[in-house]
């Protein structure tokens, strides 16, 4: 048994009743490099651009529009793909690098399995009561005791450990204990991937992009590149030195429950540490501090959520697309399922700290909206660090596919982007709040069995509010609308509905508060409400605005926008006249399309409008416009909507294919100004 923990270091509270600050310290690093992968997955996009070119080529010289659709759809799948390859290289190269660590450590040290244990030695392992009997490693070097852990239950030990196991007992027992403290906390293999995960990450990461923006003769793209890259490694790097310290306090908690006494002497002894730049262990004295009071461990963390937000917003921009290409589902949904695969290690990062501080401080909330504050914030400067945002890529490397042409910040509305700006970090903090609320509701009566079930519906409402934004970002760059255009375009009465749902299962999830912390439940119903009012209020159209939206594609039934209106909301239900080219050549009629826009060109609902769209392109001098026009005549003749979506994504896909992919340099247009003499 081990021995009672002397005085000045106190029992509780338990720093190990949820995952330890290390465990979502190295999920925060995984999220992190998957992040920074992501530049180099745009490389890999970039290196196959001959081949996208030839490939669709080969679509636009296909006679049927099916057959044209199925093509340029295949290759917009694999083009949404690339840039996972960033990823998935990074991903191999850990994996490769964690199954060999273990024998090329074990032969660089030509370490040997210790045999005749120390009584010392085998006291310890008894006590750390290891749901298996560790492997104990004994190395041919060290002249001065040293440790480490390595592969899954291995210890490696100086050669003179067994003699200073006689002559400094204490030492050595204490510095056991914090191994097997590694060992009981099972961080050792996660902390290899986090070490072989930033070797690759500077490997892939900073290489061919790296390499790519120096040569480039453009040197906006190279700078914007440049300097996304460099903060992002950043990132990386202070997050594996925030896991490294973590571990470190995590197991000299461990081996206080093992050798309190001991441990306690050990980093009392006052040994002089030197100054370094940058740590990757926490001085003695704080991890003296922590040992006395792990409370210190236990709070949340605001630089934690600001980090966690940017590499999240970084995901989620890129995933959103990916998901909405390659998932025949409407475009709010799959960024909904791109926010949940965010939300879900947000919440063990962010929310467990929330969670775990609400044990040793159960009453103190602020901290808890400070994190959801900079978790907004870091998901806003994620989404304008994003790779799809960094540059735009057609304009730089005139192959490049159209969906790997990013949609810049730049191109929102000034409002409108205020708005998004301030509203993102509003609703965070609403989400951590409520889960600080939550933990002083339930934890009284249930303890920590109470955080699955607040960090599942935690993990939800994140991702409808992080799905929502994100696509309503997309929107608004792509289209410029106002604030409440856009929330009228995003917010249909279904998401209201859903929203409302959460926001009412959340509050009902609040009623013990309401016995023992009756303002604090006021104060949660009465943010309820507040949220609750706004959504009501964006879902009810005004008087003469269609009901229903759709934000699948590149139009909507409400609200629309005439060309200059920067997104008016329409009044009255007489649409107004589509504004269609005086040409029937492709050229014009593409032409018109990148210059006005969709919503020019009629409502989807408008079936007059879409009957006229026929006609004209039924004139064109090619045959896949021709046949998109034979697909509008007969949608608007049977007023079917999915009939007028393939019609749509025929006549932009084609004229997408004429722009970019042409056999021959097209021809410079004709000016709109008289040249003679001039």
């Amino acid at each position: 048994m081990s021995a009672p923990d002397p005085p000045g270091v106190p029992v509780d509270p338990d720093p190990f009743a949820l995952a330890p600050p290390s465990a979502a310290r190295l999920r925060l690093l995984f999220l992190t490099v998957a992040a920074g992968a992501l530049f180099a997955g745009y490389w890999f996009l970039v290196l196959a651009q001959d081949g996208w070119r030839a490939r669709n080529l080969a679509c636009g010289r296909l006679s049927q529009v099916g057959d044209f659709l199925d093509c340029s759809t295949r290759i917009l799948v694999l083009q949404t793909l690339a840039p996972l390859a960033g990823p998935a290289l990074v991903a191999v190269l850990v994996l490769l690098a964690y199954v060999a660590a273990p024998v090329v450590i074990t032969r660089r040290h030509r370490a040997t399995p210790l045999t005749g244990w120390p009584e010392a030695v085998r006291a310890t392992v008894e006590d750390a009561r290891l749901p298996r009997t560790p492997v104990l490693m004994l190395s041919e070097r060290g002249l001065r005791p040293w440790m480490f852990t390595y592969g899954r239950n291995r210890v490696m030990l100086a050669g003179c450990v067994p003699f200073y196991a006689e002559r400094e007992r204490s030492t050595v027992v204490a510095t056991l204990a914090h191994e097997l403290g590694h060992l009981r906390n099972k961080d050792v293999g996660r902390s290899y991937l986090a070490l072989f995960a930033v070797a690759a990450f500077a490997l892939v990461v900073a290489g061919p992009p790296a390499v790519a923006a120096f040569l480039t003769t453009e040197s906006d793209p190279a700078v914007a590149l440049t300097w996304r890259g460099v903060l992002v490694t950043l990132l990386v790097a202070g997050t594996f030195s925030a896991v490294v310290r973590a571990r470190e306090h995590d197991a000299d908690l461990r081996a206080r429950q093992i050798r309190p006494a001991d441990v306690l002497a050990w980093l009392s002894g006052g040994r002089r540490e030197r100054r370094h730049v940058v740590r990757l262990h926490p001085p003695i004295g704080r991890r003296l501090d922590v040992v006395r009071e792990p409370g210190l461990h236990m709070r949340s963390s605001v630089a934690e959520a600001f980090t966690a937000g940017v590499s999240a917003g970084i995901v989620v921009t890129e995933l959103g697309v990916i998901l909405q290409v390659a998932l025949p589902v409407p475009a709010v949904v799959a960024y909904w399922c791109a926010g949940l695969a965010a939300a879900v290690p947000i919440c063990g990062i962010v929310g467990l700290g929330v969670f775990r501080a609400a044990l040793s401080r159960p009453a103190v909330s602020g901290p808890a909206f400070g994190c959801g504050l900079a978790l907004g914030v870091g998901l806003v400067a994620g989404a304008v660090l994003s790779p799809r945002a960094s540059a735009r890529w057609g304009d730089w490397l005139p192959g490049t596919p159209e969906v790997a042409s990013g949609i810049t910040p730049d191109q929102i509305p000034a409002g409108t982007a205020m708005w998004l700006a301030a509203v993102l970090p509003l609703l965070t903090a609403a989400v951590t709040g409520w889960l600080s609320l939550a933990a002083r509701a339930w934890l009284p009566r249930t303890g920590p069995r109470a955080w699955p079930y607040a960090g599942a519906l935690a993990a939800v409402l994140l991702a409808v509010v992080l799905g929502t934004w994100f696509v309503a970002v997309r929107l608004a760059a792509a289209e410029r609308w106002t604030p409440r255009g856009l929330a009228l375009l995003v917010i249909t009465p279904q998401a209201a509905l859903l929203f409302g749902a959460l926001a009412l299962v959340a509050a009902l999830s609040l009623w013990p508060l309401a016995r023992t912390a009756p303002a604090a439940a006021t104060a949660a119903v009465l943010a309820v409400l507040l949220l609750a009012a706004p959504l009501t209020w964006l879902a009810v159209p005004p008087a003469g605005t269609a009901a229903g939206t759709s934000t699948g594609s590149s139009t909507s039934t409400a609200p629309t926008r005439a060309a200059g209106s920067a997104g008016t909301v329409p009044t009255t239900a007489t649409p107004a006249p589509a504004a269609l080219p005086d040409s029937t050549q492709a050229g014009a009629i593409c032409l018109g399309l990148y210059t006005t826009g969709v919503a020019a060109f009629g409502d989807p609902a408008d079936h007059s409008a879409r009957s006229r769209l026929g006609e004209l392109l039924r004139a064109s001098d090619d045959s896949l416009l021709r046949q998109a026009g034979d697909l509008f005549a007969r949608s608007a003749r049977a007023r079917s909507g999915d009939l007028g979506a393939v019609a749509w994504t025929a006549f932009v896909r084609r004229c997408d294919n004429l722009n970019r992919y042409h056999d021959h340099p097209a021809a410079d247009p004709a000016p709109p100004f008289p040249t003679e003499s001039w």
